[in-house]
């Protein structure tokens, strides 16, 4: 899964106050670098309104974003460190909120593929370790061999 990290799309101290500023930030530099399509950005903040992607994870919340493969041209994931917590809603109850300091956004050109990467992005969210190293990477390419060391 290691081709799936660019260390372009790691944003470090991503500076965001709404869930719609986060996914935006993102899902541009996803279209920039040719990975998705420009109704990509739409696709993700519709689908965030409908299923919402807040995790708690252990010591930091976490959001996995992500929009139907229709809208992706080739497979990546975008990691975004906040700045400050935003607030996400919890995935499977959106009266709840969470704060979230993390964000793996997936763009997916497999459906197939979906749920083994979810699989490993949640065993990393169980590690409050490898999620503290994570959330303090110093650098892009820190968080790249982080990624790819942890992620099968």
């Amino acid at each position: 899964m290691t081709s799936l990290f660019n260390p372009k799309l790691m944003v470090l101290d991503l500076e965001a106050n709404t869930v719609t500023e986060v996914l935006t930030r993102l899902s541009d530099r996803l279209i920039a670098e040719g990975y998705v399509k420009e109704s990509f950005t739409r696709a993700i903040l519709e689908r965030e309104t409908e299923f919402s992607t807040g995790l708690p994870g252990l010591g930091r919340g976490v959001a996995i974003p992500h929009a139907d493969p229709e809208h992706v041209n080739a497979s990546v994931i975008a990691v975004g460190i906040l700045r400050h917590p935003v607030q996400f809603k919890m995935m499977g109850n959106h009266d709840e909120t969470i704060d979230v300091e993390v964000v793996f956004m997936l763009a997916l050109k497999e459906s197939h593929s979906h749920m083994s990467v979810l699989q490993s992005l949640m065993d990393v969210i169980q590690n409050e370790s490898l999620l503290k190293q994570i959330k303090e990477a110093a650098t892009q390419d820190t968080l790249l061999q982080l990624m790819s060391a942890n992620i099968a």
